[in-house]
């Protein structure tokens, strides 16, 4: 089995292990009794992981054998990381050109539950930068492209969002009111692109636009973020423009025809 640390959780470690040992034995189905045996733990304990991973589509018993073999539930999660993946290496270019001809940091953004995380940060040329901790959550009524991602969702998935998520106050220009933060929605969805100005942090600006897949789904979207130093109405509209550009590229790169609004 794998080797303990100081912060892992025991069971929840043994279960990975089980997993593993499905995911290398290319298909093959194995009794509880096999897996307890080749993991060196015992047939119960065996059995009751399989059993929980069975209930969650882990895992797929087969009656005739009495076996088990890898659920729908990972081909689900490999295709997803697969796609994040494929859209990662597809928006690099475009983001390394955005934070190299901005100076700022450049993001890809996705969603993850019922928040979300960046996926990709290149940092920009200027020695002071507005960062983000790749990987981190955040919530959906803050920042740029949290809000992007938020605002073309299905309807009735948004709603349940907005009316379950819990709207913390940051800055004193955060979205506290959960009309206010729909029509904030319906006016990036009208336009385009999302401009957050403060709304994390006192000033921090962003601006970010979704990338589309060749459906036409909204999949990710990309931020530009930039200190008050740097920002001004006119720097604004640039940036703007250049965002939703690579956006697009990005998108059109995915199979989608670009429908900029700028």
């Amino acid at each position: 089995m794998s080797g303990k640390g100081q912060y892992t959780i025991e069971v929840l470690d043994v279960a990975l292990d089980v997993l593993e040992r499905l995911v290398t034995t290319e298909g093959r189905s194995f009794r509880p009794s096999e897996i307890a045996r080749q993991l060196g733990i015992n047939r119960s304990r065996a059995f009751r992981i399989l059993k929980t991973l069975e209930r969650r589509n882990y895992v797929a018993f087969d009656p005739e054998t009495k076996s088990y073999r890898l659920g729908f539930k990972c081909l689900q999660i490999g295709e997803r990381v697969r796609e994040q993946l494929d859209l990662r290496r597809v928006a690099e270019p475009f983001l390394r050109e955005l934070a190299e001809t901005t100076g700022d940091v450049a993001l890809l953004v996705v969603r993850y539950g019922d928040a979300v995380i960046d996926i990709a940060s290149y940092r920009g040329r200027h020695v002071l930068q507005a960062t983000v901790p790749t990987g981190q959550p955040f919530p959906f009524h803050i920042g740029a492209s949290n809000k992007v991602l938020l605002a073309y969702l299905p309807e009735q998935e948004r709603e349940r969002i907005i009316q379950e998520m819990e709207l913390t106050r940051f800055t004193e220009k955060t979205i506290t009111d959960r009309d206010a933060l729909r029509r904030r929605l319906e006016q990036i969805r009208a336009q385009g692109y999302e401009v957050d100005e403060e709304s994390f942090e006192v000033g921090v600006y962003a601006i970010g636009a979704p990338v589309r897949d060749h459906s036409g789904h909204v999949v990710a979207g990309i931020t530009v973020t930039t200190p008050q130093s740097r920002y001004s109405p006119q720097r604004r509209e640039e940036l703007i423009h250049m965002i939703v550009q690579a956006a697009d590229r990005i998108s059109a790169r995915l199979g989608q025809v670009s429908e900029s609004t700028v």
